[in-house]
């Protein structure tokens, strides 16, 4: 019965991934009193921004649009113009600090300008309540020197933003005037170094980040410092986690964040595809998975391997009360339409449909 499988989950400690199937690609998710959140990329698609809530880790339901208006960045016409796969929103940011939720973002314009670089348009946006999509503030804006921008307030106060690359700079998050960025770590050595966060733990800057390309040789690797500027040493067991060369189902995996749940142990989500090494049929997109994190007092933290059937920490015991929009992810959608009524918020859109 429902009743029995609710029960044996409260003292579940295997899960099955994707927790969040389908095209949900970048996570970045935070913990707040009781409940999960977590943002993913959305591109070119309307609204955009979602900010999913989960009280158990497996049943996630959508509780906002961080971009439910078309004017909300400052740029109507590039909401509607925007017309490849590669324009839009990249990888999202979303972080808790003083009563409110924080989310980055960088909007990339399409065409290209006169120099063959994309135009990248920094975004960051705030609410006390994530659960209402009328109540994300209106953007503040900035020239990025590159995607994937990250959020991190220091104990004096100092906020910095990370971006890809890896580069650091501080930022006023009422005005967006932002400092020269300065390169703090260049990674392993691979490929396309992205997705920065960082952490602080015991006395340590811990940045993470992701590596390799969006593709088969994807991985996530990790450095610290003593100070935020750096230097910083790599971790002598990087990557943290990475399925290339392996003949797994999930591939791709990285572009991680990391987070603890109530009794604080650690956890990561994560990009990957159902492709298994060929990647060739992957219908379901970039979908993201979860793995438990072993993270001990002044260690690097561990990361366990991703496998469609994972076991680790004792999950938060399950529930399904969690305010939001539509169906939980998994779950049947039925919507009958009355005439003249509005399609759904939870429906999606290629662009912004015009008035």
């Amino acid at each position: 019965t429902t009743a029995s499988k609710a029960a044996a989950h409260l003292q579940n400690s295997t899960y099955y991934n994707p927790v969040v199937p389908g095209w949900h690609s970048d996570p970045s998710c935070t913990f707040v009193d009781d409940t999960f959140f977590c943002a993913f990329s959305t591109f070119l698609v309307a609204p955009g921004l979602p900010i999913y809530a989960s009280k158990d880790l497996i049943n996630w339901r959508l509780a906002s649009h961080g971009w439910s208006r078309p004017d909300q960045i400052g740029l109507p016409n590039a909401a509607r113009n925007v017309d490849w796969q590669q324009g839009g929103f990249f990888a999202p940011n979303l972080r808790y600090h003083d009563d409110n939720f924080w989310l980055t973002c960088t909007f990339v314009e399409v065409p290209w300008n006169a120099s063959g670089q994309a135009t990248l348009l920094g975004t960051v946006q705030s609410t006390s309540n994530p659960f209402d999509s009328a109540a994300w503030s209106d953007a503040v804006t900035w020239d990025a020197v590159d995607i994937d921008g990250d959020l991190f307030w220091d104990n004096d106060g100092t906020v910095y933003l990370h971006s890809a690359g890896i580069r650091q700079q501080t930022i006023d998050l009422q005005t967006g005037e932002v400092s020269e960025p300065v390169y703090v770590w260049n990674g392993t050595g691979s490929a396309t170094p992205e997705g920065p966060h960082i952490y602080k733990r015991d006395g340590w800057y811990y940045l993470m980040i992701g590596e390799g390309g969006t593709e088969l040789g994807h991985m996530e690797t990790i450095a610290r410092a003593r100070n935020i500027t750096g230097p910083y040493e790599s971790n002598p067991d990087n990557p943290l986690i990475s399925n290339a060369n392996t003949t797994e189902y999930f591939q791709t995996v990285g572009h991680c964040d990391l987070f603890p749940d109530g009794k604080g142990n650690y956890w990561a989500m994560c990009l990957a595809t159902r492709s298994g090494p060929e990647w060739e049929i992957y219908p379901m997109g970039r979908e993201s998975i979860l793995m438990p994190v072993r993270w001990d007092s002044g260690e690097w933290p561990v990361l366990s391997q991703a496998h469609g059937l994972m076991s680790g920490w004792l999950l938060p015991a399950y529930s399904h009360d969690v305010d939001g929009i539509g169906p939980f992810i998994g779950e049947s959608d039925c919507v009958d339409f009355e005439p003249h009524s509005s399609i759904p918020s939870h429906f999606l859109h290629w662009r912004w449909p015009q008035d």
